[in-house]
């Protein structure tokens, strides 16, 4: 599998991966696992940053969240009254106001998506 096939399916999976990962960040029930979590989606969005071209952006959004990430898991076990911020928790608060923003924020997104005009602006080939 080489070329476009390969990418399309690389491009699925790091985008599925992402979801799963930004999902789970809501369901774990410690903050240092949802940190880490939040890491492994952001390493998904790097793949994809790659796979555009844009290697020096997916490197850094690895490199920046990484540090980031770890020096906030420090300072939750540092500072929290949850040793080691690893005992169980609530992650989300107002749940019915968390899910009807949500969900507003989906369709307001999509709409935007669906319904919005676009500039179309073509790069000149450059084989001329």
């Amino acid at each position: 599998m080489t070329g476009a096939p390969l990418v399309d399916l690389l491009f699925w999976l790091f985008g599925a991966a992402s979801l799963v990962c930004a999902w789970r960040v809501f369901r774990a029930d410690s903050m240092m696992r949802a940190a880490y979590w939040l890491l492994a989606a952001f390493v998904g969005v790097a793949g994809i940053f790659l796979l555009l071209g844009a290697e020096f952006l997916g490197f850094i959004l690895v490199l920046m969240m990484a540090g980031e990430m770890t020096i906030m898991v420090v300072f939750m076990v540092m500072f929290m009254m949850n040793p080691a911020g690893l005992n169980p928790m609530t992650m989300v608060h107002q749940h019915r106001v968390s899910i009807a923003a949500g969900v507003l924020a989906f369709v307001g997104l999509g709409a935007v998506g669906l319904f919005a005009s676009f500039p179309s602006a073509p790069v000149a080939d450059a084989t001329r």
